[in-house]
């Protein structure tokens, strides 16, 4: 049981609290009017061993950006690099209301059917990075995943929750959440999806090539993660 010294002092800074709230929502007509800073994905992104070939927009499979299965998107980039006769494509989408699920992403972005190569996906995780997918199609190499604003990148829906209730549930959002500034999760997910051609060298050997540069990549953005 609380201290009775302490309950009048609780009480009086929930009463304030609640005060400022209710003021805020009847004085500012924009109140509940969630502002989302947009995304501006940089023509060039250094990354290590690489050479930028070209960065141009993004197109979704099913339509162009705005309204995508019912879910509000940003912009998307699609990057080109070469390394000695190897050619890299990165292509990132900007997801604001995720579930942080690969299998929606490749259905709107990629050429890779979800279902067909499902039983060849191989998941790999890093120690501060997080978890990717990586799979064969095609005669091409990929590698998937979400890069999360907090808790490393996911593939699965589960992964996504977890790193919502880890690190949203107990942060500085609850006022925010509060005055309509800000949702009580930060489901805003940075698709990120790299593929090289196969040729004549083996899925593990190309994974390695994959895993080597979502590292970099992934240390580059993760410090210029857009701002909510």
């Amino acid at each position: 049981m609380m201290p009775k010294q302490l309950r009048i002092p609780l009480l009086m800074f929930i009463f304030a609290g609640t005060t400022i709230v209710l003021g805020k929502i009847i004085l500012d007509p924009n109140i509940g009017k969630r502002q989302l800073t947009p995304i501006t994905f940089p023509q060039n992104v250094p990354l290590e061993g690489w050479q930028l070939q070209k960065s141009e927009p993004l197109i979704s499979k099913t339509e162009e950006y705005g309204q995508i299965v019912g879910k509000p998107f940003a912009k998307g980039k699609h990057y080109r690099y070469s390394q000695n006769n190897l050619l890299l494509d990165i292509e990132m989408v900007y997801e604001l209301e995720s579930h942080g699920a690969y299998q929606q992403f490749l259905s709107n972005y990629s050429p890779v059917e979800y279902g067909s190569n499902e039983q060849f996906f191989v998941a790999g995780q890093k120690p501060g990075i997080g978890t990717y997918a990586m799979y064969v199609a095609q005669n091409r190499a990929y590698l998937t995943t979400c890069m999360n604003s907090r808790g490393g990148s996911t593939i699965t829906r589960q992964e996504f929750s977890d790193n919502r209730d880890r690190y949203d549930l107990v942060s500085d959002r609850t006022i925010p959440w509060l005055l309509g500034q800000r949702g009580l999760r930060d489901t805003r997910c940075l698709w990120n999806h790299f593929s090289i051609p196969l040729n004549k060298s083996s899925p593990q050997t190309a994974y390695l090539i994959l895993e080597k540069a979502w590292i970099s990549w992934y240390q580059w953005w993760i410090v210029r993660y857009p701002q909510e």
